[in-house]
């Protein structure tokens, strides 16, 4: 689905007027374990095997890599620590940046972050990367997947590759942990949602998916799309898919008790592509 400009500006000023409502909101319960977990030598925060198994395999030693919508650093200071090369975040949100650099200096890792729209990263930064690193939950924040590849395509240098870790689509039709009426841990799980949708989910219930505090909050766009929307995104963009990698393992904070239930549902994806 092709979005106009304006279109897009309108989600994604209303979406970062919602982060930086909710920001705060995540810094009471978790800024302080971050910063003390980061004050540890070489500590990382990513605990998913599949991931790390990526990251071994391709090999992320001096290599120089963007965090795109990078939330508040945690995962690109984990990368750093890992020996990355130059790690730069770029993320809509000023609350989110201002932690991440504030963690980053406290902990004095040398990452560097920028607010800014995604879809308005500047130019001086393309052909600069060999990584391009997307990661849970951002997919769903951007109205347009084929203008969002578009910018990931410019980031990257010849041969560079963009690691996509990311909550299935499939998770988008079941309920959340905690919904009873739709969860039974002992028969069955209900398909709550349409898979397929044509326009945004508009809410106002908040974002606090850490404190998870109810408020009266400011209105999010949220973009449910397919698999065919993300794959589709991509292969329009002079990128090519390597691996496509399906797990049962939840790496959100609401579908746990799926992932208990053991009945194998794909809850999780990594996507590996290649700028040719």
């Amino acid at each position: 689905m092709m979005i106009d400009k304006e279109k897009i500006k309108i989600y994604t000023n209303a979406n970062k007027d919602a982060w930086n409502e909710a920001m705060p909101k995540h810094r009471l319960i978790a800024k302080e374990k971050l910063d003390e977990l980061f004050l540890q030598k070489g500590f990382v925060i990513q605990d998913d095997e599949n991931i790390l198994n990526i990251f071994k395999k391709y090999g992320i030693e001096n290599k120089n890599i963007a965090h795109l919508c990078c939330n508040n650093g945690s995962e690109l200071l984990s990368l750093k620590n890992m020996n990355a090369g130059k790690c730069l975040g770029f993320d809509i949100s000023n609350e989110a940046i201002n932690e991440a650099t504030e963690r980053a200096r406290k902990s004095q890792i040398n990452c560097e972050f920028v607010c800014c729209d995604v879809f308005d990263i500047e130019s001086k930064y393309y052909n600069l990367f060999d990584i391009v690193y997307i990661t849970i939950g951002a997919l769903g924040w951007l109205p347009d997947l084929k203008a969002f590849f578009h910018i990931v395509s410019k980031l990257l240098k010849e041969k560079g590759i963009v690691i996509i870790h990311e909550l299935h689509p499939f998770t988008e039709i079941l309920p959340f942990d905690g919904d009873e009426n739709n969860l039974n841990t002992k028969d069955f799980i209900k398909i709550i949602e349409p898979y397929f949708r044509n326009g945004p989910i508009v809410e106002n219930d908040g974002i606090d998916y850490i404190g998870k505090t109810k408020y009266n909050a400011k209105t999010t766009y949220w973009f449910a799309h397919s698999l065919s929307d993300i794959i589709n995104g991509i292969v329009s963009n002079d990128l090519k898919i390597k691996e496509f990698i399906e797990s049962p393992k939840d790496i959100s904070t609401v579908h746990k008790s799926i992932e208990n239930m053991n009945f194998s549902l794909p809850l999780s994806m990594i996507f590996v592509c290649e700028k040719y």
